[in-house]
């Protein structure tokens, strides 16, 4: 068994881990685990706004192998610290939380001979060209990249420049059966159709949604295979989110569901939206190839379905 450190435990994709691996864990950062029943060997409370608390936290790390699932993901929010020319000197929390702190913490883990695997998105591209290889670098900054996406991308630049070494998972869209703290790419639509409040669903945005448990699947298969590079975990098949959205809602409810179809191309007109990819996506080769299988969004809303419904 290996011995990890985890960054962001606490979080949607992160708790998932936490709670289904078999390798011991302790945690760092705002909210404690332990709160949510997760199976941490401990806990220290860290800001990652500040990324020398990253890096000192990583350097004194008992723990050999280093995971990297926080950062600051609300798109919206972090859109508003967006400066209104180029970056030339980035600044804000969540450049700090997405950017600096991967950073220092590749730099500890290159200087102390570790193991760094962080998370990244499909929000690194602009989406006029998906879906993404494995292959493809973070678009550069542009008015057709979020805040959000641009300060992952240079999360990712700078971690894989500091460390070579440290593997850059890419997801999009994650969602899984049940996380009662945050809701994710599915819940959403689910809790929005019931409350009779959910928006049009674009036809016209290309995405491959990450089923979690793949995630987790593959920081297992990175532990004990210690690659490098850049991963993809998504579905293997593309999807719009009208569809995906509409498959979902008749699999937990049995019905022809009435979702109203939406543009994303309208959508990204209107003044002061946050940029995100539409012709976007993930191709997945590298997971595959190495026998880590990846689920097709059709069956993760089926087990969605099944999970809700509470079918084994």
């Amino acid at each position: 068994m290996t011995q990890l450190l985890i960054f962001g435990a606490d979080s949607m994709v992160g708790s998932h881990f936490v709670a289904t691996t078999r390798n011991p864990c302790r945690a760092a950062g705002r909210k404690d685990p332990r709160d949510l029943d997760l199976p941490v060997a401990g806990f220290e409370r860290i800001d990652l706004s500040q990324p020398e608390n990253a890096a000192r936290l990583t350097r004194e790390a008992r723990e050999d192998v280093v995971v990297n699932f926080a950062g600051a993901t609300d798109v919206d929010k972090v859109e508003q610290e967006r400066p209104t020319g180029a970056p030339d000197s980035p600044s804000g929390p969540a450049f700090r939380v997405n950017t600096l702190a991967p950073e220092a913490m590749a730099q500890s883990t290159r200087a102390a001979g570790k193991f760094l695997i962080t998370i990244s998105t499909d929000f690194v591209f602009d989406g006029r060209a998906g879906p993404y290889s494995e292959t493809s670098g973070p678009d550069p900054f542009s008015p057709q990249i979020s805040w959000y996406g641009w300060t992952k991308g240079e999360g990712e630049r700078r971690v894989l420049r500091a460390d070579p070494t440290a593997p850059v998972v890419r997801i999009a869209y994650p969602y899984r059966i049940v996380f009662p703290p945050k809701s994710d790419f599915a819940r959403r639509i689910l809790d929005q159709y019931r409350s009779h409040t959910l928006p049009p669903l674009f036809t016209d945005q290309e995405i491959t949604p990450t089923w979690v448990p793949d995630v987790s699947r593959a920081i297992e298969y990175l532990i004990a295979s210690r690659e490098r590079g850049t991963f993809h975990v998504a579905s293997p098949e593309v999807t719009s989110p009208y569809r995906f959205g509409r498959e979902l809602v008749r699999a937990v409810f049995g019905s022809v569901p009435e979702v109203t179809e939406g543009s994303m191309e309208d959508f990204l007109r209107r003044p002061g939206v946050t940029p995100r990819p539409r012709q976007g996506g993930l191709l997945c080769r590298r997971l595959p190839s190495a026998g880590v299988p990846l689920t097709s969004w059709q069956e993760g809303l089926r087990q969605v379905a099944a999970g809700i419904k509470g079918v084994p």
